[in-house]
């Protein structure tokens, strides 16, 4: 069974609870069978025996929200050799010298050939090592894998290909100033496409280590950042400030449980603002409808899917700006019928834009005379417009105040009383123990992730909950 190495987005916890939901669910079924905070190994169920598995492996990374990469995996190394190869402190040279010589036999071995790293040797090659560590603020990979494991990589690598035929070898070198401080990012989805490292001659060559060894794969297919960046900020209305953003839309509608037959699937988004979920989700095939109580609000999101429609140069769909509408969240169900929608995802209204921390009573009072009554609205009228069985996507705030605490609701409570049940955003049971606290912790956090940068004061929680059956 062929195993991919998928390359994870900033928020890897929500990374992998996303793509083990795919698994689950989709056509494309599979297990993660390793991760670390930067990489899940993955085996398909099928999609490895279909012949052009590269069309699938695309449309998944299309369909994925937080996938930078997808990788097939050609070989592994145990991280003993590799401590061997490269320990912190040297003391045995002949120990090290044997280690490096395995690693570089097995690069060997995968380097080219039909079904390896390059089909062939060319006369023209390039190629760029990334190295994707187990946990980025591990000072193994800062102090040994990026000064002393990339420069042999390199020069090993490039040695190998010149010994097998190639006249011309060259690589990616990063900034100088990144290698000695330790302080390095992989290559982004940008520079893999700004150096056509999918074409035959040329390559991605992945090292992602977790806590059991490091996988040697390439890549295969990669994110367009610069098309959802061309839609977050250049369309007609937008507010970045306080805005969701592309990636969290696309994983809170795979998060829904809907992949087969979006085209005929409706999506609600009753908070639409300026109308960020309803693009991905148009991007996604699904068909889409929003409200809003600010009219404003309701023009600039038609506005901004007319021109995402010319964008894509597709007919607009009739009555588009009849799917787009004036509500207050607890009217929904006077414009729409029920058990009417397959879906709904939203961002609802989360409180005002600080600026600077409130204190706990400006909170407790914004949560009990705004944000309470706006969620029980909120399921009370979903569960009229949801089928039964289906599932909604939110975010719910944390606030950070001045007094130290992180105040939140009991979104539970109040989706309870409104006959829906929470759905754990992961199945701890579906991931392997970890010996790291930090990556082990992800598996207790199951119930629902949250979405933020560090220092911010408004966090976002990602819940996901059912509509009971009668």
């Amino acid at each position: 069974m062929d195993r991919f190495l998928f390359v994870l987005g900033s928020n890897w916890q929500l990374s992998l609870a996303e793509l083990d939901n795919y698994l689950i669910h989709s056509k494309n079924k599979g297990k993660i069978i390793d991760y670390s905070a930067s990489t899940a190994i993955v085996e398909f169920d099928k999609l490895h025996k279909n012949r052009h598995y590269i069309n699938d492996l695309m449309e998944i990374q299309f369909t994925l929200g937080g996938c930078q990469k997808i990788a097939q995996i050609y070989d592994f190394i145990d991280l003993k050799t590799v401590k061997d190869g490269f320990p912190l402190q040297i003391a045995k040279f002949k120990k090290v010298e044997a280690a490096r010589i395995k690693i570089l036999t097995v690069i060997e071995k995968i380097i080219s050939g039909k079904s390896f790293i390059f089909p062939k040797i060319y006369e023209s090659m390039f190629f760029a090592v990334s190295i994707y560590p187990n946990l980025y603020d591990d000072e193994y990979y800062s102090d040994v894998l990026v000064k002393h494991f990339l420069p042999f990589l390199n020069k090993g690598i490039m040695e190998i290909l010149i010994k097998k035929g190639s006249v011309k070898t060259l690589y990616y070198k990063y900034p100088e100033k990144n290698l000695k401080s330790g302080n390095l990012n992989p290559i982004f989805p940008h520079i893999l496409i700004k150096y056509r490292l999918l074409n035959e001659n040329r390559a991605e060559i992945i090292f992602g280590f977790t806590e059991n060894g490091v996988y040697l794969a390439r890549t295969f297919t990669v994110d367009d950042p610069n098309f959802k960046k061309k839609i977050d900020e250049e369309r007609p209305c937008k507010e970045f400030k306080s805005s969701i953003s592309p990636k969290l839309s696309i994983q809170m509608l795979n998060f829904l449980n809907v992949f087969d037959r979006r085209e005929k699937l409706k999506i609600l988004d009753p908070f639409v603002g300026n109308g960020t979920i309803l693009l991905f989700a148009l991007l996604q095939d699904f068909q889409i409808y929003g409200s809003d109580i600010d009219p404003s609000k309701v023009k600039n999101t038609i506005r901004n899917i007319n021109w995402l429609i010319e964008l894509l140069e597709e007919e607009i769909p009739l009555f588009i700006d009849k799917r787009i509408l004036k509500s207050d969240v607890k009217d929904l169900s006077k414009h729409f019928g029920y058990s009417f929608f397959d879906g709904i995802c939203t961002e609802p209204y989360l409180g005002p834009y600080f600026l600077e921390k409130p204190y706990f009573n400006q909170v407790k009072e914004l949560f009990e005379t705004k944000l309470e009554p706006q969620f029980n609205n909120f399921f009370r009228e979903a569960y009229k417009i949801l089928k039964n069985e289906n599932r909604i996507c939110f975010v719910a705030p944390i606030i950070t105040t001045v007094d130290g605490n992180d105040v939140q609701l009991n979104i539970e409570k109040i989706a309870n009383a409104n006959n829906f049940k929470l759905v754990p955003i992961i199945d701890p049971e579906r991931f392997i123990s970890k010996v790291d606290p930090k990556l082990q912790r992800f598996k207790k956090s199951s119930r629902s992730l949250i979405d933020a940068k560090k220092g911010q004061i408004l966090l976002r929680k990602v819940y996901i909950f059912e509509k009971r059956g009668k």
